[in-house]
């Protein structure tokens, strides 16, 4: 009977582990990675959240974001995303304005863009809440960026406002503020030191509303110069976003809103077509494997240039990531490749142990983009996409770099169409141009020339539907091809000719060379082989609040300004390099006159781009990449050109009247960035045709400084640091003002590589700390360098470096007791334990001197001994 109540037991106990296990797996699967998986097993109602999905706004200091997506398939191979089966909800939270003084605001994450929702807690404004008027408005500046402007000078605002600081008063404690907007006067009024200036405007709801908010921190009353000193500035966007119960946006349409939560829901079927990318909402859309195994995840549309941050999921404890769950590793969605990792394997008190954290990767083989060209191999390394070698292709026998130690980063791989014209270049990276020279006289091949750096480096004749290939060496590996450009077509007219491009690889001559013991940031490579590399951190890693730390490479950990410990993984991506668009069009038009403008990217024109001025969609370009467009009545004017695929570019152009075509002069500066103590050429052109203008007096902070050349030229060496304006006089010209920021010199320090001698120290014995500091400023400098054990300053150092100047810095210290400790020197910090004395080598010296003294006595004593029966003979 015993034996059979403890099979009941048993069994009982072994169901609840399966039931256990289930529960674990299906909470597991339902949420975590970005991309969904047919083949991973994973939950058919799946949830994105902004801990999974980087699109999603977050704040990772309060652990709080406000949007959800939850999609509900019916099987794995299902395509289809029935009616209301994809649903998306979003709550508004308080966030801090970057000027902490202000308090508090509300924001929601409104279709993977960040939006205002109502000031909660702010000094500025009363409470009030958009979303209870079923309306939001963009985020467009929150800044604790301190800045100065001269009298005379503006902050130039967003959305074409521009605050101008008039005037100080005789006792320098106001300032007389103007505010314009698209150069129109709208607002006058005196701010005084530490006060705030606040612009608020009618919206249409039922009271006015803060829009712009700056805070003065000073005023500065001088004998030849008045200046504020800004450092705290907020402005929200005018336009505002309705949010209407049935409202669409994309294939969703809010079907519930109210002050705390917006819901929408699908209204009709969604297909994920293979190989598609699929508009969701706003910027917000799915990427489609081109596969039969349903494979597919949300993702931000990166048209806009600048950086993207692109992190890894929330962890909280130890973790494991994956191109899955992490956005910056290298990863072919089509194919399923992407095999970088990093596991965090053990946490102890917010340190990584050494060797815990671990890092891997292998080559695959993947597709070009253009098809016809077959494979090659293709490695994610630190979090960037690398090219491995060639396996046996159209235009390889095959060639491996990664057997020999070496990587070459992946430059372009496109199949994009493009059009270029007899006499232009398609511009490729690291300096390099491939020219069509000419096309000959039957139209069936061109020849071409490539450049690099200006530098002709190899000419070829190409036929139609052909490849151009330059082939050089990389590392140790000899002849491997680095550009490849597939000629789909070539055109002969009777006015122009044109060469029709759909393909281009490229692969840097630049390469990374991998070999064990090389270090990277933090990690070490521990193995590596042709099939793979591993690397292990060489040293502990401690995870302080309000930290970012370089790990390797790109990649970097951001951990929480908070009691409990939240970190991330993520790299910041430049959309720029890419596939970008230009646009080419006078910056000066005269109003209803016809402008031609040309949209192109690397030198190829773009057919079929989508140009939009001032909001408004204009049209396509022809396969020539043009489009005309008659300039309307004079003003200011946006153009914006997008193509899926491109990033896209935007330009802003001026409209004049006809009366002032003549009349028309712009400021042009001789340098973009200009820092205190520089010489500048300060010059003086038309406006349309860009002719010098001569003998025109320029005015600095309201102060002559002289009149341009007869090249149109005046130099001028410029001091303070801040926001200044320049002028012209009329003279018979429109007056024109250009509003010039001078950047401070200053030195700028960053510490590395924090060191501890011995690794395992012991209590009451000299230890020593060697850290790196760099001067990456635009000034020597002077540096006070403080050690401090667990918070408590122990010693200080004084160095002076000059700019892009390197040193080493030592500190000595004894730990008295055994135990943890934590030491910083300036950004850097280490945790590491003190061992107690051993006891063991006293004992051990104790012993060796009592066995000493005891041979010693023993030998005495025998010799003595002798002695004595050498005496007792000599007696007999």
């Amino acid at each position: 009977m015993y034996k059979i109540y403890k099979l009941i037991i048993g069994g009982a106990l072994f169901c609840l582990l399966v039931l256990c296990g289930i529960a674990d797996a299906v909470s597991s699967n339902s949420t975590g990675n970005r991309i969904w998986d047919g083949d991973l097993n994973l939950s058919l109602e799946y949830i994105w959240t902004p801990q999974s999905f980087s699109g999603f706004y977050y704040d990772v200091n309060t652990g709080e974001g406000s949007e959800n997506l939850t999609i509900d398939l019916d099987k794995t191979s299902e395509r289809i995303i029935g009616i209301r089966n994809l649903v998306y909800e979003t709550t508004p939270s308080d966030s801090d304005f970057k000027y902490d003084t202000w308090g508090e605001y509300q924001v929601v994450g409104f279709m993977a863009d960040r939006y205002f929702a109502g000031y909660s807690d702010a000094s500025f404004s009363n409470n009030l809440s958009l979303m209870a008027d079923e309306k939001l408005s963009k985020v467009l500046i929150d800044s604790n960026e301190r800045k100065s402007l001269y009298s005379g000078s503006s902050l130039v605002l967003k959305e074409g406002y521009e605050l101008e600081i008039k005037e100080v008063d005789r006792d320098g404690e106001k300032v007389l503020i103007d505010l314009r907007k698209d150069g129109k006067h709208i607002d006058t009024d005196f701010v005084g030191s530490n006060d705030d200036y606040t612009y608020k405007k009618d919206l249409g709801l039922n009271d006015e509303v803060a829009i712009i908010a700056v805070h003065l921190d000073n005023i500065f009353k001088g004998t030849e110069t008045n200046a504020v000193f800004i450092d705290g500035v907020f402005q929200i966007s005018d336009q505002l976003t309705s949010i209407n119960s049935s409202d669409t946006y994309g294939k969703m349409e809010i079907t519930s809103i109210s002050p705390q939560k917006i819901i929408m829901k699908n209204p009709e079927e969604i297909v994920l077509t293979k190989g598609k990318n699929i508009d969701i909402m706003g910027k917000l859309k799915f990427i489609v494997a081109d596969d039969s195994t349903l494979r597919f995840a949300p993702m931000i549309e990166m048209s806009e240039p600048g950086n993207y941050v692109l992190r890894g999921t929330v962890a909280e404890e130890e973790f494991k990531w994956t191109p899955m769950n992490f956005e910056g590793f290298y990863y072919n969605i089509d194919e399923g490749i992407g095999e970088e990792s990093l596991v965090v394997k053990e946490i102890d008190d917010r340190t990584i142990k050494k060797g815990t954290l671990e890092y891997k990767s292998q080559p695959e083989e993947v597709r070009f983009e253009h098809d016809e060209w077959g494979e090659f191999e293709a490695m994610g390394f630190l979090a960037d996409k690398y090219f491995a070698g060639y396996p046996d292709n159209k235009f390889s026998d095959g060639i491996s770099l990664v057997s020999n130690g070496e990587l070459a980063k992946v430059l372009i791989d496109s199949e994009e169409k493009k059009t270029l014209f007899s006499g232009s270049s398609l511009l490729l990276e690291e300096g390099y141009e491939l020219e069509i020279k000419e096309v000959d006289t039957d139209g069936s091949s061109v020849f071409l020339s490539l450049y690099k750096n200006g530098s002709l480096l190899d000419t070829d004749t190409v036929p139609s539907n052909h490849d151009y290939i330059y082939s050089s060496d990389i590392g140790s590996v000899e002849d491997v091809p680095l550009i490849v450009v597939h000629l789909n077509d070539i055109f002969r007219g009777t006015e122009t000719n044109a060469v029709f491009i759909e393909g281009i690889f490229q692969i840097s001559q630049e390469y990374v060379t991998m070999e064990v013991g090389k270090k990277y940031g933090l990690m070490e490579v521990t193995e590596l082989s042709a099939d793979g590399i591993t690397m292990e951190n060489t040293d502990e890693i401690s995870l302080p609040r309000d930290k970012v730390i370089d790990v390797m490479g790109n990649i970097q950990f951001h951990i929480a300004d908070s009691s409990d410990l939240r970190y991330y993984p993520f790299i910041e991506k430049n959309t720029t390099p890419l596939e970008s668009l230009e646009i080419e069009v006078p910056g000066t038009l005269i109003e209803r006159e016809t402008a031609n403008i040309r949209v192109s990217s690397r030198g190829g024109v773009v057919g079929e781009a989508v140009v939009n001025i001032n909001e408004k969609d204009i049209g396509l370009t022809s396969q020539e990449g043009t489009i005309k467009y008659i300039a309307p009545d004079a003003g200011k004017l946006k153009v914006v050109a997008t193509k899926d695929g491109f990033v896209s570019a935007s330009k802003e152009i001026e409209v004049i009247a006809r009366d002032d075509e003549t009349r028309k002069i712009n400021i042009e500066i001789s340098t973009d960035e200009v820092y205190e103590g520089d010489e500048i050429s300060i010059s003086t052109v038309k406006s349309l045709s860009g002719e010098p203008v001569p003998e025109v007096e320029l005015f600095y902070d309201g102060k002559v400084i002289g009149n341009t050349s007869e090249k149109g030229e005046l130099k001028y060496v410029v001091k303070d640091p801040g926001i200044h304006k320049i002028k012209t006089a009329p003279n018979g010209f429109l007056p024109a003002e250009y509003n010039l920021e001078i950047i401070a010199r200053e030195a700028k320090y960053i510490y590395s590589g924090l060191k501890i001698i011995p690794i395992d120290p012991t209590a009451k014995e000299n230890m020593s700390f060697s850290v790196e500091i760099t001067n990456i400023g635009t000034a020597a400098g002077e540096e006070q360098v403080g050690l401090n054990i667990n918070g408590s300053a122990i010693d200080t150092r004084i160095i002076v470096l000059e700019i892009d100047e390197s040193a080493f810095l030592n500190f000595t210290y004894m730990p008295f007791e055994a135990g943890k400790y934590r030491v910083q020197v300036g950004t850097e910090e280490l945790d590491f334990e003190v061992r107690k004395k051993s006891v063991v080598p006293y004992i051990g010296i104790g012993l060796a001197i009592i066995l000493i003294v005891f041979g010693v006595g023993y030998s005495i004593i025998k010799k003595r001994e002798k002695r004595e029966k050498r005496v007792k003979k000599k007696g007999l």
